[in-house]
């Protein structure tokens, strides 16, 4: 007596699903792999991750001098500060107590790698964190500095987290935790009392 038999197509059938499965499954990484893949090439060759922040126009007419003006720009703090001439002798009496005079540690555009690190002496523009840790920093204004500092620092801006000191350009005193100058970002001056930030000084 013959055994019964398979129907003829129902191997194939299988082995077709079997296929349409696996070939299902690289589908799924492949598409994973290039959605990964397309967000670390944007990052890197300026996606929409990688783009500059817009500009952003700062009014400073109504600042008076030793006075800042806060804003938020690209995702973090910008303070703006309109120095004074006792800001300026502070500044020039600190010289040989910095850690990186000439800012070749820090950032801020190649035009503003000067002593007042700025597009102009009367205005200093920075983000407002620690280059420490990130953390937020408090105004000192000249001549109130710690008592026992003596002239070593007479004023500028302190690091909430670990006491971090700079002047008022920014830049950090010896033997801080940090050991980088305060971060200026790309701007440029429009005109004597009006900024935008995110554009390249020309």
């Amino acid at each position: 007596m013959t055994e019964p038999h398979a129907p003829q197509d129902a191997r194939p059938l299988r082995f077709y699903y079997r296929v349409a499965l696996k070939l299902l499954s690289l589908a799924g990484v492949g598409a994973l792999a290039l959605v990964m893949l397309s967000g670390l090439l944007g990052s890197w060759f300026g996606g929409e991750e990688g783009k500059a922040a817009p500009g952003r126009t700062v009014d400073l007419a109504d600042l008076s001098p030793g006075k800042i003006r806060k804003v938020a720009w690209d995702g973090r703090p910008v303070w703006i500060l309109r120095r004074t001439p006792a800001m300026e002798a502070a500044d020039a009496g600190t010289a040989d107590r910095l850690y990186d005079p000439a800012s070749r540690l820090s950032r801020q555009p190649d035009a503003y790698r000067n002593a007042h690190r700025s597009a102009s002496p009367e205005w200093f523009v920075f983000i407002a964190l620690g280059t420490d840790l990130n953390c937020p920093l408090d105004y000192v204004p000249p001549g109130s500095g710690d008592e026992g500092e003596g002239d070593a620092w007479d004023g500028g801006f302190v690091d909430r987290c670990r006491g971090s000191r700079y002047d008022f350009a920014g830049r950090v005193l010896q033997d801080q935790p940090a050991r980088r100058n305060l971060e200026v970002p790309p701007y440029r001056l429009v005109s004597d009392t009006r900024l935008v930030l995110g554009e390249a000084p020309r």
